[in-house]
């Protein structure tokens, strides 16, 4: 095990956050340790599509902080510094987050089970696991994401990816000799001209003597779009047999109201089919609302995980 200790001057009260690297079929991540514990449970938060560890650390940083219980920050296979590996969905990043906590560190108490936090993909395997695992699973938070598929109006944004996705990969293949300012300028003009969300895409490229690399699958993350999109663990299988658990952990879902991924029309019976135990946080911001609303996002956590243990 390879762990690279990082030292936090700036968020009082946080001991140290270690990063586990070099397990082989092992999600890498990060460990936000309390200065001292308290009885809620370790906390796994789980980044969405394109996304990494990194996108997550601040917000765990201040959570683990207030809460004084441990956060476990990876990046989900084919994501981040995290091994790349096929089949990608819902059940083999499951299974992934069933042996990371297998080889977490003796240090972390297990016996309170965990909560799990998810952002839009990550968001429907948090849900998943704890539909599989409901006696590990002791919370779920989902944010801007529900558990079933996701609404009609939201295709545009998978499009968006998928559209994004070919065209990184093309660029890579056809203009290795692009700097990442010219990769960003095609794809603003050409994809999407939102700079936020090019430069979200852009922290999956690297330029490395003079030539752009990926640093993840693009194939891969475009192959599996579909099953992201669906409520469903493989690719022709669905979660009829985890509904109407009597077991099930409690299920907060933080909707952004200016995203279009959970929508104004929330189907109750669906959720309720597999969580009886749901409420719906709304927060004034778009999908990277942990971003976008850092403060209030943590606030809402905070809150609902305390009110809940």
């Amino acid at each position: 095990i390879s762990i690279r200790n990082i030292q936090s001057r700036n968020f009082q009260g946080i001991r140290h956050i270690n990063s586990y690297t070099s397990v082989p079929g092992v999600l890498d991540y990060d460990l936000f340790s309390p200065k001292e514990n308290s009885s809620l449970p370790p906390v796994i938060f789980l980044h969405g599509l394109l996304g990494n560890r990194r996108n997550n650390r601040s917000a765990a940083k201040l959570l683990s902080d207030q809460l004084n219980t441990h956060f476990i920050v990876p990046d989900l296979r084919n994501h981040g510094t995290s091994f790349h590996a096929v089949p990608m969905n819902y059940k083999t990043m499951s299974d992934d987050i069933s042996k990371l906590i297998e080889n977490l560190p003796s240090t972390i108490p297990r016996h309170h089970g965990f909560i799990i936090l998810g952002h839009s993909m990550g968001a429907k395997v948090a849900m998943i696991h704890a539909l599989r695992y409901p006696k590990t699973i002791k919370g779920v938070v989902s944010i801007d994401n529900i558990p079933y598929t996701n609404p009609e109006n939201s295709f545009v944004e998978f499009q968006k990816f998928h559209i994004g996705l070919q065209t990184l990969n093309w660029c890579i293949k056809t203009h290795p000799d692009w700097s990442l300012n010219e990769l960003k300028n095609y794809l603003k003009k050409w994809v999407e001209p939102n700079e936020i969300i090019v430069n979200f895409w852009l922290s999956n490229v690297v330029s490395k003597n003079k030539k752009l690399i990926a640093k993840v699958p693009f194939e891969v993350l475009n192959n599996s779009i579909e099953d992201i999109l669906q409520w469903r663990m493989e690719n022709f299988g669905d979660l009829e047999p985890l509904a109407n658990q009597s077991e099930t952990p409690p299920l907060l879902i933080i909707k952004a109201n200016y995203s279009k991924f959970v929508g104004n029309d929330i189907h109750t019976h669906a959720i309720s089919k597999y969580f009886p135990q749901y409420s719906v946080e709304p927060i004034d911001a778009g999908h990277w609302l942990v971003t976008e609303r850092k403060l209030e996002f943590v606030r809402i956590v905070k809150d609902w995980i305390k009110s809940k243990n």
